[in-house]
């Protein structure tokens, strides 16, 4: 069973028993800030758990997407490690318990085609504090489990603690597939729990039943609950046969894909197969965290971000790739995975941008690495030494080279780097760092700027770029970075760094011994770095610089910001004040705005909205930001949702008498300096949160004069005037609607005709009709039609049909239940003829498709098809035409 049929089964399964279908959160959780993603498909509803709020159901199921950082040093190393993947769970919130859980999960389980005898179980073995779950152990075998089937683990393993430092937690019970001791270590006393590959945990059952306080002590729940989480990729080897994760329909297509790009083939080699493996998996990781709003950094999500793309490039640059490819496997990620999450999709363009620039960075900085490493370890193996750490260190601090990528191709050539020594010159670096005694080049790795901001926290910038965009000031220091750019401390700087949602601006230092071009700006509460590239010259440190923000960036970058101010005004007063800002990304181009809300709104609601903000923006409303107490902000009902640290003064930006919120960000003085605001998409990115995206000020314009020209350019195609489009398109409709109408009733009597002449085709194979056809059809889905029509003209009858399509082969097999009470399935027959078109197919036993390359041996497959009936049947030779 393909991955997408497993998660549509997961949900029609546990709709059927009264759960309400939950919408996924996102990978970057609204109002967590514990984690740095979702990792579970319960973190969503940790408050509904906690009892803080009541959820909208008793039962809730969902398909949630989680992301894991623990393990990436694994991938591509084992057959099941990920970062990223898929959770299916099923929720109780004080409803069902043990019995309903267990027996579903069972139920479901061999729906899914797996095998009683192939299951083991897992319970709470028990501990001083908390007693072993018996329940859990009866309930088993109330189901046929014998106890060497039922394996009692620690509190490890099978005990889940609560959600926060105290709350409610319980027992687990996990369901393993066992495949097989020619899987295993060879150890008899192999059983779940041990590390090897035989026995595959593929679902997990929680059972909510004790609050534990902050002693630790636990209390029975008056109630319990359950929280149980699948992994689709796990089940999907399972339901497909394979012990393999990236064997199964998610990940084979894009191990096949990179494969293709690096001009290999799959299997050829162990690196070859690690690097396939971590190539794709890394990709699906980055285009999900994209698409959720992360983008690559040097700390936090968007560290793990860089870090994932970074290892995947390290991956195919060893096998031979010498340009960029990982953007073209996120394009494969969004078609195979944009059916089941349509924002995958619409976030496609951003994916392929930010993997790509990514690479493409990153590759030159590798490229300079590599060519050091080589050498180094050329010697040590010669030496026969381990790598030194000065090597690894100089790599890392000089040329931003991850210390755990030397480590890992260190490891392919079966070499070791001396780790204990290599952290005692990172510390001595940081210690350098933190006593400012070395300036210029330092590491260029995640934390770079950083590292310099601890080396000259003694020369604090001060922005003064609210009031002034061009500033004559000192450069009082300056470092160079590893990829060639500048890090830059100005006495006064205009620059607003990067903060509140909004971008950082651009612009220009300039000197009488160099230019600089600003690309970022990083905060430190009250300091701020600037990140500059050189253009000419060289700038050096003391000089007096001339800081100019780029004023068409910084304006349209403040329109935008205003008109998240007014965005939100307007969805409280058209949708009501339970409406909560989740987040905001403001950027010259456009502007992005989460928030939660209790139903998506309606079309209407939104040109509402959408009216409301462009009102707002006629009637020139003065926006006025003022500094004030944390208290007066207060009192004066300014809103500060947003999961941000205030000091005791903080900045409020009022627009009239109608809107007030605390922002640090850039905005213009009036509303009528946006100009224009239109909303171009309104999504769901996660539970009761919505994101709005818009456009103002010039964007807007274009955007208008775009659909403009294409309403023009239509009117002149339809050969009408512009206000005649709308009439012309109609008639269009109706006459397309008629013509269809007139084609489908022609099809229905080719159709017909067709299944006549295919019928005549009708053999006997040991007593069972077989139909061996190769009908001529335009599209591979004409195949299954006729398949039906056969079926049910004759449904006692197989049917193998093969046709030419566009210069590939499409197979079709189809048995009746006559058939396969005989032992003939037609996954088997299509499995029998694929070989001789070059293909593959599969399906169930009364339906297989498939398809190939070798549109020749359209007749061979015929023949191999008929081989295989009559196979089963166990005759030799067949009979006359009917």
């Amino acid at each position: 069973m393909n991955a997408a049929d497993i998660r549509d089964l997961y949900r029609e399964f546990f709709v059927a028993r009264g759960h309400l279908v939950g919408e996924p959160a996102g990978l970057v959780p609204a109002g967590d800030t514990s984690v740095l993603f979702t990792t579970a498909g319960m973190q969503q509803y940790k408050r509904y758990f906690l009892g803080v709020e009541t959820p909208p159901a008793k039962r809730i199921t969902t398909c949630q997407r989680t992301f894991r950082t623990s393990d990436v040093e694994n991938v591509g190393k084992t057959a099941r490690h990920l970062t990223f993947f898929e959770m299916l769970g099923n929720f109780s919130f004080g409803d069902y318990f043990k019995a309903e859980a267990i027996a579903w999960a069972l139920e479901l389980s061999a729906e899914l085609g797996l095998p009683r005898e192939r299951l083991w179980v897992s319970v709470y073995g028990g501990d001083d504090q908390v007693p072993a779950d018996e329940e859990a152990v009866e309930l088993w075998k109330s189901h046929g489990f014998t106890d060497d089937r039922i394996v009692r683990l620690g509190r490890g393993d099978n005990f889940w603690g609560p959600a926060g430092p105290t709350g409610p937690c319980g027992p687990c019970s996990e369901l393993y597939y066992d495949f097989g001791p020619e899987v295993g270590c060879g150890d008899p006393a192999c059983a779940p729990g041990c590390d090897c590959d035989r026995y595959l945990e593929y679902w997990n059952l929680v059972f909510v039943q004790y609050d534990m306080d902050e002693a630790g002590r636990l209390t029975p729940l008056p109630r319990g609950s359950i929280d149980t989480g699948m992994g689709l990729e796990r089940i999907a080897g399972i339901s497909q046969g394979v012990t393999n994760v990236f064997e199964t329909d998610l990940f084979r297509p894009l191990v096949e894909r990179g494969a293709e790009l690096a001009g290999v083939e799959p299997d050829a080699s162990p690196a070859v197969v690690r690097a396939l493996r971590t190539m794709a998996e890394h990709t699906r990781g980055a285009a999900f965290l994209v698409m959720d709003g992360v983008l690559p950094g040097n700390d936090g999500r968007g560290y793990v971000l860089r870090r994932i793309i970074r290892r995947a490039v390290q991956q195919a640059v060893a096998i031979g790739v010498e340009r960029p490819v990982l953007a073209t496997l996120t394009d494969l990620v969004v078609e195979q995975m944009g059916p089941a999450y349509p924002a995958l999709v619409e976030a496609r363009p951003e994916i392929h941008r930010v993997v790509e620039e990514e690479e493409v960075r990153f590759r030159r900085t590798l490229d300079q690495g590599l060519g050091i490493l080589d050498e180094a370890l050329r010697r040590a193996h010669d030496a026969g030494t381990e790598l030194p750490a000065e090597v690894a260190f100089e790599l890392h601090d000089t040329y931003g080279f991850p210390f755990d990528l030397t480590r890992e191709i260190a490891a392919e050539r079966e070499m070791t780097v001396d780790e204990e020594r290599f952290g005692r010159l990172m510390e001595a670096q940081r210690e350098r760092a933190r006593a400012g005694q070395k300036e210029g080049t330092f590491a260029s790795g995640p934390g770079e700027v950083e590292d310099f901001q601890r080396r000259h926290t003694e020369v604090p910038a001060e922005f003064v770029g609210y009031e002034r965009l061009e500033v004559y000031t000192v450069v009082r220091a300056l470092g160079e970075l590893g990829d060639g750019r500048m890090a830059v401390k100005l006495a006064e700087s205009p620059f607003y760094a990067e903060g509140g949602g909004q971008v950082a601006d651009t612009g220009w230092i300039h000197t009488d011994s160099g230019k600089l071009e600003v690309e970022d700006v990083v905060r430190f509460e009250n300091d701020q770095v600037v990140v500059a590239r050189p253009v000419e010259g060289e700038v050096v440190r003391g000089e007096r610089a001339k800081a100019m923000v780029n004023t068409v960036s910084r304006h349209q970058t403040a329109c935008n910001h205003t008109a998240t101010h007014l965005l939100h005004n307007a969805l409280r007063i058209v949708l009501g004040e339970h409406v909560r800002q989740g987040g905001s990304m403001v950027r010259p181009e456009r502007l992005r705005f989460d928030f939660s809300v209790r139903q998506a709104p309606t079309q209407e609601q939104l040109r509402q909205i959408e009216d409301l903000v462009n009102r707002r923006i006629v009637e020139n409303h003065a926006v006025r930001p003022f500094v004030t107490t944390r208290e007066y902000a207060a009192e004066i009902g300014a809103l500060a949702f947003f999961e941000e640290k205030y000091g005791e003064f903080v900045r409020v930006l009022e627009i009239d008498d109608f809107s007030r919120e605390l922002c640090g960000g850039t905005h213009v003085s009036s509303t009528s300096q946006i100009g224009l605001f239109k909303i171009t998409a309104s999504q769901s990115v996660g539970a009761n949160t919505r994101r709005i995206e818009a456009i103002t000020s010039a964007a807007a314009i274009e955007h208008y004069r775009a659909l403009e020209g294409d309403w023009r350019a239509l009117a002149d195609d339809l050969n009408v005037k512009p206000d005649q489009v709308g009439p012309a398109v109609r008639k269009l409709a109706a006459e397309r609607e008629a013509l269809q109408r007139a084609m489908k009733k022609a099809h229905s009597v080719e159709v017909r005709g067709r299944l006549d002449e295919v019928l005549a085709q009708l053999t006997d194979v040991e007593g069972l009709p077989v139909i061996a056809a190769q009908p001529s059809v335009e599209a591979a889905d004409e195949l299954l039609t006729l398949a039906d029509e056969i079926r049910a003209r004759r449904p006692d009858c197989v049917a193998l049909l093969v046709a030419e399509v566009d210069g590939r082969v499409a197979a079709v097999v189809a048995a009746g239940d006559a058939a396969v009470g005989r032992g003939v399935k037609a996954g088997d027959v299509m499995k029998a003829l694929a070989p001789a078109i070059e293909g593959k197919g599969g399906g169930k036993p009364t339906l297989a498709r498939g398809g190939g390359t070798r549109v020749q041996g359209i007749g061979a497959a015929l023949e191999a098809g008929v081989a295989a009936v009559r196979e089963v049947l166990g005759g030799a030779g067949g009979g006359a035409a009917e």
